[in-house]
Parts: structure tokens; sequence; C-alpha cells
């Protein structure tokens, strides 16, 4: 991102950004998530969501590059009812997830951005935050 972010909002699992100039919010997960239950991933995303509500970004993405939480039973399905249809009311166009070196489906190894599930916009996941960056800022 070419400019520095506001942090707008917290938790003991993550931090939200708002890359105002270039109308980008951010999620980064923390090294905390190793000892996340359930309900803490719930109520991050509720938080991402309700700033993705407030602020109508275009564009997010989160940094998932310090994530550590395995999902219980249920809990990607709620995602999908609970979490996304927030964004897609929000306006996001483009959703990135920066993950691990190594992780499968990257940009980098290939993987080519989508529309995933309930989502109206494409979600493309990278290993790279420049790459991740640039797929962001591009029409």
């Amino acid at each position: 991102m070419p400019t520095e972010p506001i942090e707008i909002a917290r938790n003991e699992w993550g931090v939200v950004r708002h890359y105002e100039q270039v109308r980008t919010l951010e999620l980064k997960w923390l090294s905390t998530t190793r000892e996340m239950p359930d309900d803490g991933f719930r109520r991050t995303l509720e938080l991402l969501a309700a700033e993705g509500a407030r602020l109508r970004p275009p564009r997010m993405l989160i940094d998932a590059t310090e994530f550590y939480h395995e999902f219980g039973d249920g809990v990607m399905e709620w995602r999908d009812a609970q979490i996304i249809p927030r964004y897609n009311d929000a306006g996001v166009t483009k959703f990135a997830f920066l993950v691990p070196e190594g992780a499968p489906g990257t940009v980098e190894s290939g993987g080519v951005p989508a529309v995933e599930g309930p989502a109206t916009f494409p979600t493309g996941w990278f290993a790279s935050r420049e790459k991740a960056d640039e797929w962001l800022a591009s029409e």
C-alpha cells in the first residue's frame, strides 16, 4: 500500500487498518490466533465487516501470515452466510488474502483470483504483499 494506514479497530486476535488514500481496509491477524476460539474468529470478522459497512472500501485485504487458528465445524458456513453478504453490501469489488510462502493456490504459484461462494467480488490469494497490492490497485 502506498500510504501509511490508520488503525481503526482491534481486538486480541487482529488489527483493522484503513488505507484511506487507496480505499482499502486490512485485517492483520496476530500470532495470538494460536489460542483463538471459533468465537474469536467470528468476533474479529464481525469487527472487519462493521468497519467495512461504515467506510465502504472497494478493496479489502486479510493478512493471514500469522494466522494459526483451525476452524471448528460450521465456521466457514457461518462466514459465507453472515460475513460475505456484509462485504457485498459494503461495495467490496476486490478481496485479497496474504498467506505464508508455500501456501497452495496463490497467484505466484499459478492461482487466479476468482469469485468464491456467495461473494460478488473476486478473491485473490497471494504470497507477496507487493503482488497483492498491485492486484488490488489494478483496474
